[in-house]
């Protein structure tokens, strides 16, 4: 081989050899040191599960209403005020011959458990539901205090009956904390502010012990019937607009 020959090979391939250069990675992130966190396997401080940080719990307050002795208990959830809780077992459970009674004699204050009026339609008829959208009615607590326990107790005996109801029964999947909150009475409304007339009614009759509409009608003030029914003209026109098989249905 001539130098020549040498020189031209060694040309051709420098030409169509590229320089050797090192490969960088696409999108590569600066290095960065690593991140120690405040916390190591077995750390007693964990991150609690729903059932421990407040998502089951539920909310009781109690309202004062127009009726000597009479407040209307409300339980909503912890993290959506405007959702009711889930009172259908209690409500079942409570209307059930058998266990209605035991039920009756633990909960001691507990009248009943009824729909609660939607006031936005206010015809005396439609019933507001647990949360916007929902199908299902938002249920009620009628509370009738006839002894000389303040409503604080009341409210705090109802809300751990309830918490205590809710561990034993099998018509809930999971146990659920009632928290009473407070009693607010410094605005107290007519029954059927909260309730349905056709339940006011029903009340009406049971905690009065009246046999018939026109004792009801003879015995009743004024004053008496404008705190079941807003006004007393308003309660005596639907009583008397009830025939009196809807009068014994009340019963019922």
């Amino acid at each position: 081989m001539t130098k020549a020959t040498t020189r031209s090979s060694l040309k051709n391939t420098a030409g169509t050899s590229p320089p050797s250069t090192p490969k960088k990675k696409c999108n590569s992130p600066p290095s960065t040191p690593k991140k120690k966190w405040k916390w190591s396997p077995g750390d007693s401080r964990v991150m609690l599960s729903d059932s421990g940080n407040g998502r089951s719990e539920q909310k009781f307050d109690l309202f004062q209403t127009l009726v000597d002795g009479v407040y209307i208990g409300i339980c909503t959830k912890s993290w959506s005020s405007n959702e009711a809780s889930y009172l259908w077992p209690m409500e079942s459970s409570l209307n059930q011959q058998v266990t209605g009674e035991k039920l009756a004699k633990d909960w001691k204050w507990v009248f009943g458990i009824l729909p609660r009026r939607d006031v936005s339609v206010d015809d005396g008829t439609t019933v507001m539901k647990s949360k916007s959208g929902s199908k299902w009615p938002w249920k009620v607590i009628v509370v009738v205090v006839n002894d000389e326990c303040s409503a604080d107790t009341v409210g705090n005996h109802i809300a751990a009956s309830f918490t205590k109801f809710t561990k034993s029964t099998e018509l809930m999947d999971t146990s659920e904390k009632y928290i009473y909150r407070h009693c607010i009475s410094d605005d107290p409304k007519a029954l059927n502010y909260y309730l349905l007339d056709l339940d006011v009614a029903r009340i009406l009759k049971a905690l009065g012990g009246y046999k018939s509409k026109d004792e009801l009608m003879e015995e009743e003030e004024e004053s008496a019937l404008a705190a079941f029914y807003g006004t007393s003209d308003r309660g005596r026109t639907f009583i008397a607009s009830l025939s009196d098989e809807d009068w014994e249905n009340l019963d019922v």
